[in-house]
């Protein structure tokens, strides 16, 4: 395997890329480029988190024009396994499967071997229903006071093997830091992109996620512009209690979404997956909106900013 860990010198540069391509003009303020090139997406958890919730996801973001969508690897399985098959849902509503969040752990070698096992099964799925990428968020259930640096070689080691293996199955494999995980501060996202072979393992920043952990999303995506392959686009609020975890319909809450949009239009080259509306569950407190309505909130938002859907509800 070739090693291809971003050193100083080339964080540098590409920062510095990221930064140059902000100032081009006609590039990262044209709004001709978010009509032309840019589609959006959806993640279906804002309807729930098991297989049953696919339908009345893919029926609403059907009716809401979005480009693409994401589940679950789990999802995939139980639909394809137990439910007469994956596909036959999805074609049923018109909305093409992009990518599939999936988890593995980074922190025990010895779960390392049936990891991968899953990984690679879930990825066979996506790659025969369409879809282009797995959604990766390194787990191993860290214990309270967890430092990654105990782990660090545990964590590289797996991670290469992970991305390598999806990589060579057709698909883009995506960092996705995520709370509660082995990687979600600045300090661990900067490690973990900096020391992965980036031949394999790309970035997919779910940007409320970033700032409810308390790191700067703007920066983040700026630093790993060029390796950003798909993205979560999520807002964020602050509280716990609001029916969606403190995240909050796009336009509504904290992140400051349009900086991050026009840093991902200004890319040169296309991502391999999908900008991907996100809006997260809570089933201990009913949200303020139906699953439909603020994706619809989420929506308008963006066709206010030059987005174009395939219809209009």
């Amino acid at each position: 395997m070739r090693n291809n860990t971003i050193t100083r010198r080339r964080f540098l540069e590409i920062t510095g890329f990221g930064a140059t391509a902000m100032m081009i003009p006609g590039i990262a303020w044209s709004e001709n480029l978010r009509k032309l090139d840019i589609k959006v997406g959806s993640t279906f958890i804002l309807w729930g988190y098991g297989a049953d919730a696919l339908e009345p996801a893919l029926n609403d973001i059907s009716k809401l024009g979005f480009h693409g969508f994401e589940t679950f690897g789990q999802v995939i399985e139980e639909w394809e396994n137990n439910r007469g098959g994956f596909g036959q849902v999805v074609s049923k509503y018109g909305v093409p499967l992009v990518s599939a969040f999936c988890s593995g752990d980074v922190i025990n070698p010895s779960k390392r071997e049936d990891e991968l096992r899953k990984l690679l099964q879930w990825s066979k799925m996506v790659k025969k229903n369409g879809g282009k990428v797995i959604e990766y968020c390194a787990v191993g259930n860290p214990r309270q006071g967890y430092d990654y640096k105990e782990h660090k070689k545990d964590i590289i080691d797996s991670m290469n093997l992970y991305a390598k293996a999806i990589t060579d199955e057709g698909l883009v494999c995506a960092l996705h830091p995520h709370t509660g995980t082995a990687i979600e501060t600045t300090e661990q996202i900067y490690f973990a992109m900096q020391n992965v072979d980036t031949n394999y393992m790309k970035f997919g920043p779910d940007v409320g996620q970033m700032l409810k952990a308390g790191d700067d999303p703007v920066k983040i995506v700026k630093d790993f512009l060029p390796l950003v392959e798909h993205v979560h686009l999520k807002d964020y609020e602050g509280g716990i209690d609001n029916g969606w975890l403190g995240y909050s319909p796009l336009g509504q809450g904290k992140v400051k979404l349009k900086k991050i949009l026009k840093m991902l239009e200004s890319r040169k080259n296309k991502m391999g997956g999908m900008i991907m509306f996100e809006l997260d569950s809570d089933m201990r407190h009913k949200a303020p909106l139906t699953p439909y309505e603020a994706a619809k909130t989420s929506r308008d938002f963006l066709v206010k900013l030059g987005y174009q859907f395939n219809e209009k509800a």
